[in-house]
C-alpha cells in the first residue's frame, strides 16, 4: 500500500488500548503532587533528571497524543504544544484540558512532512515510541533539530529492532508453538506485503522496525549528540525473557 501513513492514521483514529486511554482527574491530581513521570517507552519512566538539564518549559509532544504526557506536561507548568496524525488522539488531549481547566496547544500534522512550526521554537521534543509506523526517518529528526532551540533537548523512544525478527502472532498470541527466527532486518511490512510475504492486519497497521544506524547516527548527523539513554522491557510477551525490546536516547 503506497499510502501506508493515511492507514496508520485510520488505525490510530479508531484503535482502543493503553495509548488511547486519557487519564483520570483523580491520576492527574496525583501527578500535581509527585514528581513528574511520563514513559518514552514501555516498562520504565523517562528520569526526571533528563527534564531538569532543560534550558525552557516549551515542550512538543511528537506523535504524543491521546489524553495522557500531554496534561502531565500542562499540569507541570509546561507550555504544551502536541502535534499527532490522529484527529481522535488529539481530542483526547483537548478533552483532558478541558476537564482540568489546562492549556494543551493540539496541532494535527504527519511527521514525515515538515513540521508547522518556526525554526528554534521549543525547548523540549518529547516523542514516544511512534517512529515504528514511518518507513523514513529522515525528516524526523531533520525537522526535530531545526524546530529545537540552540541547546534543545530531543527525547526519543523506538524499538529495539532485533524483536522484528519473529513472527509478532506467535510472540503474543500462541505461546505453544516455537519461537523461531522469521525476517530478517530492517522490518518493512510494506516490502514484505508487496512481496506476498505478509497481510497487514488495519488493526495494527503497517511497522518498520529501523536499524540502529538509522535511528542513532539519523539523530547525530543532524546535529542532535546524544548524552543519555536506557533500555526498558515489556514484559507482556515472551521475548521479554530474552533481552529489552525498547531502547530511549536523549539528545
Amino acid at each position: 500500500m503506497n499510502n501506508y501513513i493515511k492507514l496508520n492514521e485510520d488505525r490510530w483514529n479508531n484503535v482502543k488500548n493503553d495509548y488511547t486511554e486519557p487519564l483520570t482527574h483523580e491520576e492527574l491530581e496525583e501527578v500535581r503532587n509527585n514528581p513528574i513521570s511520563v514513559a518514552l517507552t514501555v516498562g520504565k519512566k523517562a528520569p526526571k533528571e533528563w527534564f531538569e538539564k532543560a534550558n525552557g518549559k516549551k515542550i512538543l509532544g511528537l506523535a504524543c497524543g491521546g489524553g495522557q504526557q500531554g496534561p502531565v506536561f500542562a499540569i507541570k507548568g509546561y507550555d504544551v504544544t502536541i502535534m499527532d496524525f490522529s484527529k481522535s488522539q488529539l481530542q483526547r488531549d483537548d478533552m483532558v484540558a478541558k476537564r482540568e481547566g489546562l492549556k494543551i496547544n493540539t496541532v494535527q500534522g504527519d511527521m514525515t512532512k515538515p513540521f508547522p512550526f518556526e525554526d528554534e521554537t521549543f525547548d523540549i521534543i518529547f516523542n514516544p515510541v511512534s517512529n515504528v509506523y514511518v518507513e523514513d526517518l529522515e525528516n524526523i529528526y531533520k525537522e526535530a533539530s531545526r524546530v529545537l532551540k540552540k541547546g534543545g533537548l530531543l527525547m526519543v523512544g523506538f524499538m529495539n529492532p532485533w524483536i522484528y525478527m519473529y513472527d509478532a502472532d506467535i510472540v503474543w498470541d500462541k505461546p505453544d508453538e516455537e519461537l523461531l527466527l522469521k525476517f530478517s532486518i530492517p522490518f518493512n511490512s510494506k516490502e514484505l506485503e508487496e512481496e506476498g510475504k505478509i497481510t497487514i492486519n488495519p488493526e495494527y497497521g503497517y511497522e518498520f522496525s529501523h536499524t540502529l544506524e538509522t535511528q542513532i547516527r539519523g539523530q547525530l548527523k543532524n546535529g542532535l549528540a546524544m548524552i543519555d539513554f536506557y533500555e526498558s522491557c515489556d514484559k507482556r510477551h515472551r521475548l521479554s525473557r530474552y533481552g529489552n525490546d525498547y531502547i530511549a536516547t536523549l539528545h
